[in-house]
């Protein structure tokens, strides 16, 4: 019951974060980090502050490129459905690293049993039977544990 209560509170919040950031700035901003990670780890000078340089550089090019997306999108009025679209997308990333890493790390640590939680059960079920990427998806240290405890 407490997952459930803090599944829904928690899309809530990062619905109204989304709203009020938008689809073009939610959606630069998480490209802008994995377009830096992604660059600083292909340079082939990583000696020093290299790496901390591109990854600043990559990110600061793409949140520009938001930058500019935004006005093009403020400039032909289409600002609400900016606002929507970044509730819905913050709401549904929000849903896949909660449900897929925070949850069971949280689950898997304690007493806690997933059976009493009925929304969290229902979205881990259909995210994992409709996206085949989550099904195979299980982070290293739940292995462990998830093995430890079935021993």
């Amino acid at each position: 019951m407490a997952i459930d209560i803090f599944l829904t509170l928690s899309v809530f919040l990062t619905a109204w974060l989304g709203w009020r950031a938008g689809f073009t700035r939610t959606f630069f901003a998480g490209l802008a980090g994995f377009l830096a990670i992604f660059a600083a780890s292909k340079y082939p000078y990583q000696e020093g502050i290299n790496f901390y340089l591109v990854f600043a550089i990559t990110a600061l090019l793409a949140i520009m490129a938001g930058g500019f997306t935004l006005r093009l999108i403020s400039f032909f009025y289409l600002n609400i459905l900016d606002k929507i679209g970044g509730a819905v997308l913050s709401a549904c990333i929000w849903l896949i690293v909660s449900v897929n890493i925070i949850v069971p790390t949280v689950i898997c640590g304690n007493h806690v049993s997933d059976r009493t939680s009925h929304i969290y059960k229902t979205i881990s079920n259909i995210m994992q039977s409709k996206i085949p990427v989550f099904k195979d998806y299980v982070p290293q240290l739940l292995e462990r544990k998830i093995m430890e405890r079935r021993k």
